[in-house]
């Protein structure tokens, strides 16, 4: 059986449980942008490519709830790449949601992930990905038509950008931080593991506060990537780094 097709057929399963659980057993483990905007669907032009369009059942009420609903778009969104992804191309299938661990995503909870009493939500998400994947190109940026709800993603750049387009899919620009740097790269360093550790992106936050935290994690990892410099003095280092930040922001 290829990967994705495992990711697809037992995903309704996975978006019952909590994130860790689901991307543990799904995707195991192989050896910033502002995120408080408010976003809006894209419209996509005449010339938009590769348009797919999901007609599984539920996914007119699933387009509704997308529409009405940021995170549970952000969750079905990034449940599309990230099947995407291992459909097109294997070794980098845990990528994406290794990241999510890492980043302290709220992935899931939205989309029946964490909440065991949307079970319908949960196949209808399921449903639509499944026949999304089925549809969609390896190639160029992808017209999601759910129901109502439409939105243009490139997997590619999502994937460049990403934690941080999870909570915007539209990005069209690489966080400096992560310029250079390919998520493979970025998700299998000590140092981003620690970066993330003390400022997750576990909510969408006011954009004061998600440019801070970002230059802040920037400086934590320099702080971490420090030749020469010693374990405590680093730690120490790191968490004032974090204790300049507002109160409100930490």
């Amino acid at each position: 059986m290829k990967p994705w097709d495992l990711f697809l057929g037992l995903a309704a399963v996975g978006l019952c449980l909590v994130l860790g659980a689901f991307f543990l057993h799904w995707f195991p483990a192989s050896e910033g942008a502002d995120v408080g905007v408010v976003k809006r669907p894209v419209v996509p032009t005449a010339a938009s490519p590769d348009v797919v369009i999901a007609r599984s059942y539920g996914s007119a009420q699933l387009g509704e709830r997308m529409k009405t609903d940021d995170s549970v778009a952000d969750d079905v969104t990034f449940l599309v790449v990230a099947a995407l992804r291992g459909h097109c191309s294997p070794g980098k299938a845990h990528d994406l949601p290794r990241m999510a661990v890492l980043a302290g995503l709220p992935v899931l909870s939205a989309s029946g992930g964490g909440d065991a009493t949307q079970p319908q939500l949960a196949r209808d998400v399921t449903a639509a990905v499944n026949d999304i994947v089925r549809q969609a190109t390896c190639k160029g940026p992808l017209t999601l038509r759910i129901g109502a709800y439409t939105r243009v993603v490139d997997p590619e750049t999502y994937a460049e950008a990403f934690p941080d387009s999870y909570f915007d899919p539209g990005l069209t620009v690489v966080p400096a931080e992560f310029k250079g740097v390919p998520l493979a790269q970025r998700v299998t360093d000590s140092c981003t593991r620690v970066a993330y550790a003390m400022l997750p992106l576990d909510a969408p936050r006011a954009w004061q506060c998600a440019g801070l935290r970002g230059s802040a994690r920037s400086r934590l990892l320099q702080l971490c990537r420090a030749e020469g410099a010693s374990p405590d003095h680093a730690a120490v280092d790191m968490r004032n780094a974090v204790g300049r930040l507002p109160t409100t922001c930490q």
